[in-house]
């Protein structure tokens, strides 16, 4: 099903171009015929040109990429408010700040100081400041509501510009061409399509053709807003079901390790009672084995003292036997002396006579 019908567009009058002294000759291709010196533009093509821009903006949206709409010409601007506010998108529709892609750092710094004076303004800060101070806060802050009310909330550039004509938002165009940022744009027969990634050739003068086309752009924008967020809330189930099933391992572990702990517990009892019992039963055969040894031991002290009384006896005997020795030989030494005496004796009474 197309997003947009040829009924709808030649309802709006985005088949008319501009007369054609005014054409640019490489929108040659996208000029259905003329008529009157006008050139009419091919709706057929415009259909499948604004189909194409309708599957880019939404895949670019549905991966969380931000689209800035432009529109600085007194037609667009309210349309291209209403629509960026129902898409929650950005837009810019008074002015094109120069730089504003590429000196952001630059602009993010009055985007910021926009916030701190809206931010002064509802606290009621300014009550206590004296009347010109008062008026020159709301001066500042007038002047920058009128150029960056639209991107008050942007913290970062663009994935996408969206312009409604690329004479008027020129500056767009070339900063964006520099910093290599996709553009899609509504594109007259006096535009340049070389300019543009993603265009929508059509009557960028009628109101009618310019909200009908941002109105599509913008229908894109928040079907790929509610793909985000359904990606969102899916990776955000999955997150937390990970993290419930990473809670329950947990719990399991715990409860493995409580079980196991007392499984062990249980199996170091057990242990200790088989290790008492062995304990006593060892302690009853040592008891046991001692008695029996000492009962054996009692005959062998016995048999030891026989032969150590038979040492003594035997020791004994031979002291005995030396006594009576040594009285033998001193029995012979006397009466061997007394042999002598009595021979010497008898020499001398022989020697008298």
């Amino acid at each position: 099903m197309s997003t947009v019908t040829m009924k709808e567009l030649l309802e709006a009058g985005a088949h008319f171009g501009h007369r054609r002294s005014a054409w640019n000759p490489k929108m040659k291709l996208y000029i259905y015929q003329e008529r009157n010196q006008i050139h009419i533009l091919d709706l057929s093509i415009t259909v499948k040109k604004i189909e194409e821009a309708y599957k880019f903006v939404r895949d670019l949206a549905a991966q969380g990429g931000a689209v800035l709409l432009v529109g600085t010409k007194q037609q667009a601007k309210k349309c291209v408010q209403e629509e960026a506010k129902r898409c929650g998108a950005s837009y810019i529709n008074n002015r094109w700040l120069g730089g504003f892609l590429t000196n952001f750092s630059t602009v993010k710094k009055r985007i910021d100081r926009l916030r701190e004076l809206e931010k002064q303004e509802v606290e009621g800060e300014w009550e206590v400041l004296s009347k010109k101070e008062e008026m020159g806060f709301r001066r500042e802050t007038e002047k920058l509501r009128r150029n960056l009310a639209g991107v008050k909330n942007i913290t970062t550039l663009p994935q996408a510009l969206f312009v409604t004509d690329l004479k008027i938002e020129e500056i767009a165009v070339r900063e964006a061409r520099r910093l290599v940022i996709p553009i899609v744009a509504i594109v007259d027969s006096n535009g340049d399509p070389g300019l543009v990634d993603y265009l929508i050739p059509a009557n960028d003068d009628a109101i009618k053709s310019i909200r009908l086309i941002t109105s599509k752009i913008a229908d894109a924008i928040l079907e790929g807003k509610t793909l985000w967020e359904t990606k969102q809330k899916v990776l955000e189930k999955e997150a937390e079901e990970e993290k419930i099933k990473e809670v329950e391992e947990e719990i399991t572990k715990e409860e493995l390790e409580v079980s196991g702990s007392d499984e062990i517990k249980a199996e170091k009892e057990k242990v200790a009672v088989k290790e008492k019992v062995t304990v006593k039963e060892k302690g009853e055969e040592e008891e046991l084995a001692i008695e029996h040894l000492q009962q054996e031991e009692k005959p062998e002290i016995e048999t030891r003292e026989e032969p150590e009384q038979k040492k003594k006896d035997a020791e004994k005997k031979p002291k005995a036997n030396e006594g009576q020795d040594l009285k033998k030989t001193a029995k012979a030494e006397k009466s061997k002396k007394e042999e002598t005496t009595g021979r010497m004796k008898k020499a001398k009474s022989e020697k008298d006579t």
